[in-house]
């Protein structure tokens, strides 16, 4: 029982799940709300029909509703402001996100300027440290596998003049309702399917390295670990083999709650500047300094990692502990390559001149999640990182 400590178990929210569900939302949303903003991205959720479906379920409800729609990949601050306003000068109720993280996150932040005025980059803890009083009601409708946002209560925004790109965490905004339907995932193309499911992969590894770890966000780590290892590259291949669809939304959502228990670690911290400044998809990111990351604080983490190569097929000839956990490495690294996401940051087109402020942005920005990585890195640790990750 050593690895049984102190900690906090608070998920407020009501999670749906199963493929068909979002038929419900009409009677789920009832009580929430008359007035929906609905959030989404330019195209997705229009192309794929899913739109027409939450709207016809709104109005089935009596539920009044309007589109915002112009969230980009990154989602920037000034875009969450817009938002903010459209829902506070119509006198919304509450705010559905609907597709990736990049839509839900802004839901998330657009219900908290609505709310509790001010902008949206006076919330972060370089822009003024602001904690929001309260936050219009959020419904989250995930349409990939990667972010676990509809489980926590986190939201990812960019500064576009200053490029920072920063993490904000409240308990209000925790979705008061989350759908997770893993028929609506069935149109996310290869690409997104691969880095969407590497991003839940490294939300549940790194919040199994975190020194904050606790006994429920270490089982549901491994358990999503493990779908991921196995439905993945299936997915990849078949995106309409809704076995696979189903594992690796419970593996996603599994994996937001880690984040919401325990937490990511470094690898955040040091993705978030490379997409704050070349715009790279966060889950590509996390892939070309993940692998580096473990291998450097190897020496701290040879007992978790030797578990995580156990549960993703180390051979069970294989004993030694710090030979399970190089191997650990070596099978996130093949996993990686299946979906092809073999990258590295010179390959993503990041500058080896950009090392410094990249570490120096991490540390500043996202130092929270550094303090929590065993090994006790310093920003001259991230540089390496860096450097090795080319």
């Amino acid at each position: 029982m050593k690895d049984v400590g102190k900690f906090t178990y608070f998920l407020p929210t009501r999670i749906v799940f199963g493929a068909g569900k979002i038929n419900d939302l009409g009677d789920l949303v009832k009580g929430i709300g008359k007035k929906a903003l609905i959030v989404t991205g330019g195209k997705s959720a229009k192309s794929t029909g899913l739109l027409d479906k939450v709207i016809k379920q709104l109005d089935k409800a009596g539920i009044d509703h309007l589109h915002f729609d112009k969230i980009i990949p990154n989602p920037l601050t000034t875009t969450v402001d817009e938002g903010a306003k459209m829902a506070k000068d119509e006198n919304c109720d509450f705010v559905i996100g609907i597709g990736g993280g990049s839509p839900i996150d802004s839901a998330k932040m657009i219900a908290v300027v609505a709310k509790s005025g001010g902008n949206c980059w006076d919330y972060t803890n370089v822009g003024g440290g602001r904690v929001p009083k309260q936050a219009l009601p959020i419904v989250a409708i995930p349409t990939t596998h990667g972010t676990g946002t509809e489980a926590d209560p986190f939201a990812v925004i960019t500064n576009p003049k200053t490029k920072e790109k920063i993490g904000v965490g409240f308990d209000q905004i925790f979705p008061t309702l989350s759908i997770v339907d893993p028929e609506v995932m069935v149109s996310l193309p290869p690409n997104q399917t691969a880095s969407t499911g590497m991003d839940a992969f490294y939300h549940a590894i790194e919040s199994y390295i975190n020194i904050n770890h606790q006994p429920t966000s270490d089982l549901l780590a491994l358990e999503a670990i493990s779908l991921i290892n196995q439905y993945l590259p299936i997915a990849y291949k078949d995106g309409k083999n809704i076995e696979a669809r189903t594992a690796l939304a419970w593996a996603s959502t599994a994996a937001g709650i880690c984040e919401t228990l325990s937490g990511c670690i470094a690898n955040h911290s040091l993705e978030h500047p490379i997409s704050g400044y070349y715009n790279i998809t966060h889950g590509v990111g996390l892939c070309a300094t993940g692998p580096v990351l473990f291998e450097y604080i190897l020496p701290y983490t040879k007992e978790r990692l030797a578990k995580v190569a156990i549960t993703i097929g180390a051979p069970e000839s294989i004993t030694d502990t710090e030979e399970l956990a190089k191997m650990a490495i070596e099978l996130l690294r093949r996993l990686q390559k299946s979906v092809d996401l073999d990258v590295s940051l010179s390959k993503l087109g990041v500058e080896r001149s950009k090392i410094k402020t990249l570490a120096n942005d991490a540390m500043r920005t996202m130092g929270g999640l550094i303090e929590v990585t065993p090994g006790n890195l310093k920003v001259e640790d991230l540089e390496k990182i860096y450097e090795r990750s080319f």
